[in-house]
């Protein structure tokens, strides 16, 4: 469930309240709250009086985990259904591309678990809270996807090759870590949160764009700046050097290859494991997106992944993934592909391939 609703606040402004309502599946997304939203903002978008936009998780657990993965399983099940987890996709994308250009401020309040789709919200969003429990991450790899909603951009234009180190072993961003990396913008403590929508609404809003983002963002610095919050140590900060020796590669196959070696630092290990045991089929694809993004503008890189998407829910992978994952608890994924040697097999350079959806 969403809730869009509209906050009363100065100068006879309003805020457009993005309420994610679903805290027992930790917020994941449905193809009715990805319509919801997208119905939402562009209503916002033509009303004079609204001057921002929020967007929140319900519960404590978190913002938002992504999408609903037993949608999606349950979409895979049929050829006849296959096309609910290919609007799923599109639009889920296209509401996150529309994020990042939308006309008015977004603040998002990333507490707790901020995955895959959350985090495309959450990095569409153009102020990030993050609180001592934020845990961002794209795990996608653990479930024969690929970071998308516009990662295959965004998370590689993090400081050196940290975007491909998350995408590549599922890690984490705590909130020193998103902080560092400028995946966050300022950090609050959670109990902040009980005064965000007052807070939000006793601002002086002008209702021009650029006016009240730059007050926002001031007023933003300054509530962090009085409400401490208790952050947790950095995990990848001080690890950056590792991060790049290990994923500064010519190959997947050689980075592989360096992450098999066996690692001395636990936590690098530990993101090594997590590799091992993820999709080759999606190391695969992080490697060639990263490659293609970064050629594209913006936009265009939301039509590629949907392409690819497109053909990951026919491949067999993704719900193979979720099967081992989700359905059957924490099984062993029975992966098509094995390793990661010799260049990119065949079908997925045609996947990848920017003139259609072509199997």
């Amino acid at each position: 469930m969403i809730h869009c609703e509209l906050l009363p606040a100065s100068s006879k402004h309003h805020i457009g309240v993005l309420r994610l309502d679903a805290p027992a599946r930790l917020n994941a997304q449905t193809l009715a709250m990805v319509h919801a939203m997208d119905r939402a903002l562009a209503a916002w978008r033509e009303r004079d009086d609204v001057a921002a936009v929020l967007i929140l998780g319900e519960g404590p657990r978190g913002l938002c985990a992504g999408g609903d993965l037993k949608a999606l399983y349950e979409a895979m099940s049929s050829p006849e259904t296959l096309a609910d987890g290919d609007a799923f996709f599109a639009q889920e994308y296209a509401l996150c591309r529309d994020l990042h250009g939308y006309p008015k401020p977004v603040l998002a309040w990333g507490h707790g678990t901020v995955m895959g789709g959350g985090w495309g919200l959450f990095a569409g969003a153009h102020h990030r809270i993050v609180t001592e429990s934020s845990r961002l991450a794209m795990p996608e790899i653990a479930i024969g996807l690929f970071p998308d909603v516009g990662a295959s951009r965004w998370l590689h234009a993090l400081p050196g090759l940290l975007g491909r180190w998350l995408a590549l072993t599922a890690s984490e961003l705590n909130a020193a870590d998103a902080l560092w990396a400028g995946a966050a913008d300022v950090a609050l403590p959670d109990a902040a949160r009980a005064d965000l929508h007052r807070w939000l609404a006793a601002l002086r809003w002008t209702g021009h764009a650029q006016d009240d983002a730059s007050m926002l963002r001031e007023a933003l610095s300054r509530w962090a700046a009085k409400a401490l919050c208790p952050l947790p140590d950095p995990v990848w900060q001080p690890l950056t050097d590792r991060i790049h020796a290990l994923c500064d590669a010519p190959t997947l196959g050689e980075l592989a290859g360096r992450l098999r070696a066996g690692l001395d630092h636990p936590v690098l290990a530990a993101a090594a494991r997590r590799f091992d045991a993820g999709s080759p089929t999606s190391a695969w694809l992080i490697w060639e997106l990263e490659r293609q993004a970064r050629e594209l503008p913006f936009h265009d890189v939301f039509e590629l992944e949907t392409q690819v998407a497109w053909h990951v829910l026919r491949s067999g992978e993704l719900r193979e993934g979720i099967r081992a994952r989700l359905i059957e608890r924490n099984a062993i994924a029975r992966w098509r592909a094995r390793d990661f040697s010799g260049t990119l097999p065949h079908d997925l350079a045609m996947w990848t391939a920017r003139n259609g959806r072509k199997a």
